[in-house]
């Protein structure tokens, strides 16, 4: 195994989870998985959610969904961007839950329905606002009319997404809300029973219980990060940490530069050390002349060019030996660098970071009842 491996604290997951169910109930939970759990590994974050009761998991592609299928995991899966038409046999053989905001595509999806000699269960969703997908509020009663006259079809869900549930200023938020809560009056005076309404991703569900309805559905605040402006917070904490092990380490004189382009270049004799991990894996060249890292519970600079499959770290006259371990995400002594402060570096959110760690980096998945520093001593002791 490489020396480079991302570390998901599987009891630290569970307890973001706990802490989340209960500050929403009695709304469901639909768990939000997509782009590989935000990092933390599809298949078995998933499972873990199953096991503390997610009432859904929610992925970006149906290739998600079927990995997910393929893995044993039986929970009802809602797919949550567009399905296309050509996908309507996949959706049906692997019972996936697609939005429907297309009535053409939905024709499609209650033909291979009728076909596979199934229900296809559909999530109903509107636009109030994002303008990224979905139906205007205004012509969703004449959509669901058209939908029920679709043999194979079962419309399940009615859901929205907030632009700006994590902002400061909640005024858009709150026309957002009003034009969906409206919405969901009028289905009802109407005679419609729909069961799983769901609007509030991560900072709605904890800032505004009103956009809680029946199903909630988290993303990274499952993953231990708040980033949102104000408002109340949950004591969870991160569950990915992102470390390495020092393999070269060599003196240069003042002066000498290191890396492509030389971009940095030495004031005083020091000690550079190298570690095997790079903009492939997801340590993005934007992190040049930026990005610090752990070693020895002390910050020290990445330095000179990021390459594809290593960094080069100036530990000035440290004492740093090979496979001396390096945090470039997580915790280390005292000290502790997040997603936060990297994407500070790389000018982006900590979605982008979490999520563009790379395949290529094993992930390890800490187990309950072990001993977590021991468990981690020995694994990384391993690779």
């Amino acid at each position: 195994m490489r020396a480079t491996v991302a570390i998901i604290d599987t009891e630290q997951l569970r307890r973001n989870f706990r802490l989340l169910r209960r500050h929403v109930e009695p709304a469901a939970v639909l768990a939000i998985v997509k782009a590989n759990a935000y990092g933390h590994g599809l298949v078995e974050c998933a499972e873990l959610f199953r096991q503390e009761g997610a009432a859904m998991l929610g992925v970006a592609y149906v290739q998600e969904g079927i990995q997910l299928r393929q893995a044993g995991n039986p929970l009802p899966i809602v797919v949550l961007t567009p399905p296309q038409a050509d996908e309507a046999a996949l959706y049906c053989r692997f019972e996936l839950q697609p939005l429907a905001c297309s009535l053409p595509v939905m024709e499609q999806m209650a033909a291979q329905a009728r076909r596979f000699g199934v229900r296809l269960r559909v999530h109903v969703a509107v636009d109030t606002g994002m303008h990224r997908e979905g139906i205007p509020p205004s012509e969703v009663r004449d959509f669901l009319q058209r939908l029920s006259e679709l043999e194979g079809l079962e419309v399940v869900g009615l859901c929205t997404h907030f632009a700006t549930a994590d902002e400061a200023d909640p005024s858009f938020f709150w026309e957002q809300w009003r034009q969906f809560r409206d919405l969901v009056r009028e289905l009802e005076a109407a005679g419609y029973h729909i069961p799983y309404i769901h609007a509030a991703n991560s900072a709605a569900a904890v800032r505004f219980p009103e956009a809680r309805w029946t199903m909630v559905r988290p993303g990274i605040l499952l993953y231990g990060y708040q980033p949102w402006q104000g408002g109340e917070k949950l004591p969870v904490k991160p569950v990915l940490q992102w470390k390495s092990r020092v393999v070269a380490v060599r003196r240069i004189r003042s002066g000498e530069g290191v890396s492509y382009h030389r971009l940095y270049r030495a004031r005083q004799e020091t000690t550079i050390v190298t570690v095997p991990v790079g903009y492939a894996d997801g340590y993005r060249y934007g992190l040049t002349g930026r990005a610090e890292c752990l070693i020895h519970g002390k910050r020290f600079p990445v330095v000179g060019a990021i390459c594809m499959d290593e960094i080069l770290v100036d530990v000035g006259q440290e004492p740093v030996q090979l496979g001396d371990e390096v945090v470039l995400l997580g915790e280390q002594g005292e000290s502790a660098l997040w997603a936060e402060e990297l994407a500070c570096w790389l000018r982006t959110i900590p979605y982008e970071v979490l999520a563009g760690i790379s395949s290529r980096v094993p992930r390890l998945y800490l187990q309950a009842q072990v001993d977590a520093t021991e468990q981690l001593s020995s694994t990384l002791a391993r690779v």
